[in-house]
């Protein structure tokens, strides 16, 4: 019950009136924003029930927020169905690998990748292996025999991988590696923030956690920064995921899940479009005579248009190209774009493109980049909502140029 204020100082009014106001006991039609670092708790029975997890409720943002909560359970309803699974909101998608990776690893670990990760993710396994002292290995994902070598002399103990790839949009074979890991008890951990849960579903392929940066698809509006986990292995993720969330200090801040959940409400008519643009686009750039490779499933000449079809409901909205001319073309091609726009990220509303050699490529040695196809005349576009002919004549112009 709320104690009554009474007292003459308006000093202490402008401090707490208003502070225990009746919140309504009608549901909000949007979700809140519950912009607060803390929760009253109550009587002290109280605050040791909550903080001993004997009864459910709110103490510290830091621990969880009603509006992340929101977010996390619809993530998790669109990841996982109807089955019992569980998300987990962190501050960014590095964030999720980092946390993810902290909590499954240990010294003396031998954990196993592919080339072709994006930029960031090749650079933060590998700094992970160098503090905690567990061993990357990098091997062709879709190459069982590769695997079972491997496991043969050192016990493998986890699998990271992007499916689709940033930015060749190279596919795992998932059904296929997730037998293998199954019967050898190998984790296995998929970025699936390329796809999204409407493009693609790892959990149900058989793995056992996905990440996603929801600053770009999900989210979609180039306006927030957040990851998340996610895993049907729900003991785990309360006990030790969360924990580890807490401590490192990783979480979400109920404004970028709030930003999140609005732009969820348009994910499906988004990826629509977008994914309607990038099959336009891919066929168009792959006949023009400037541009010697396009790198999408939509293709047939992709390696994995196949393997695409066969896992994923549509072709991502994503690709990359590669134009004659190098990185003098790419800068004449950059300085000439007037509705694309040139942007790191992915994702949102607007259709973006990037040099990935000298940006999300850039720390990586000349040799890696070299083997995981990134060139210096290679353009990351990621497609948005607009007209795809207006996209097209704005591309054509500025290739015309070169």
């Amino acid at each position: 019950m709320s104690k009554k204020i009474s007292t003459k100082s308006l000093s202490l009014q402008t401090i707490l009136a208003g502070e225990r106001h009746q919140l309504p006991v009608e549901k909000p039609h949007s979700l809140p924003i519950y912009s607060t670092s803390s929760f009253e708790v109550g009587s002290l029975d109280d605050s040791i029930s909550l903080f001993n997890g004997d009864k459910d409720g709110f103490v510290y943002s830091r621990y969880s927020n009603p509006t992340v909560q929101a977010v996390e359970s619809k993530i998790a309803r669109i990841e996982c169905g109807n089955e019992d699974g569980r998300a987990i909101m962190t501050s960014s998608g590095m964030a999720a690998i980092s946390i993810l990776i902290f909590t499954l690893v240990h010294k003396g670990d031998v954990c196993v990748t592919h080339n072709g990760l994006y930029g960031g993710s090749t650079e933060i396994l590998e700094m992970l292996a160098e503090k905690i002292g567990f061993q990357l290995i990098f091997l062709d994902l879709n190459d069982p025999d590769e695997l079972a070598e491997v496991q043969k002399y050192r016990s493998i103990r986890l699998i990271y991988f992007e499916s689709p790839s940033n930015p060749l949009l190279h596919c795992i074979d998932i059904k296929q590696l997730t037998e293998f890991t199954r019967h050898q008890g190998i984790i296995t951990i998929c970025d699936n923030t390329i796809c999204t849960p409407l493009l693609q579903t790892p959990l149900s392929l058989g793995v056992d956690y996905t990440v996603y940066s929801n600053t770009k698809y999900l989210s979609g509006h180039g306006n927030t920064i957040s990851g998340c986990i996610v895993s049907k292995n729900k003991d785990f993720m309360d006990k030790n995921i969360r924990k580890s969330m807490r401590l490192i200090g990783g979480n979400c801040s109920p404004w970028e899940a709030w930003l999140t959940y609005t732009g969820m409400k348009t994910l499906s008519l988004r990826l629509q479009r977008q994914c309607a643009n990038a099959t336009y686009l891919a066929a168009f750039l792959n006949d023009h005579p400037q541009v010697s490779l396009v790198n999408h499933n939509s293709l047939p000449s992709h390696i994995h248009h196949q393997l695409a079809q066969s896992q994923m409901s549509d072709f991502a909205p994503l690709m990359s190209f590669e134009l004659k001319g190098g990185e003098e073309a790419v800068k004449t091609f950059m300085a000439n774009i007037q509705i694309v726009r040139h942007a790191p990220t992915l994702g949102d509303l607007d259709t973006l493109v990037l040099h990935p050699y000298t940006s999300s490529h850039r720390n990586l040695p000349e040799e890696v980049k070299r083997k995981s196809g990134i060139t210096p005349g290679l353009i990351r576009m990621s497609t948005g909502i607009e007209d795809p002919k207006d996209l097209r004549d704005d591309i054509s112009r500025a290739l015309q140029l070169q």
